[in-house]
């Protein structure tokens, strides 16, 4: 690999783990973990949002669909973990 191709490749890397943090302090500290769970499902289940959020030279790639529908399931799978969490903090 090039260095310039590197250098793209290790800031977008870097970029997403960073964006992965914030998203994942902001779900951990939101006061309804359920009701975001329901809305992040709605969301994925509105194929035509989720198409508009792919810039337009990416929408026809499988390739990435593919890998938005796993960090997709990804996020669902850390937002049920703190929904449920949520829900065991709760007193009964």
């Amino acid at each position: 690999m090039d260095r310039i191709t590197e250098e793209t490749v290790s800031s977008l890397q870097a970029q997403i783990a960073v964006q992965h943090l914030v998203l994942l302090s902001l779900v951990k500290t939101h006061p309804y973990p359920n009701q975001l769970l329901e809305k992040w499902r709605a969301v994925l289940a509105d194929s035509t949002e989720c198409k508009s959020a792919l810039p337009s030279t990416s929408r026809e790639s499988d390739l990435v669909r593919e890998r938005c529908d796993h960090f997709a399931e990804e996020w669902t799978v850390q937002l049920v973990d703190v929904a449920v969490d949520h829900l065991s903090q709760k007193p009964t």
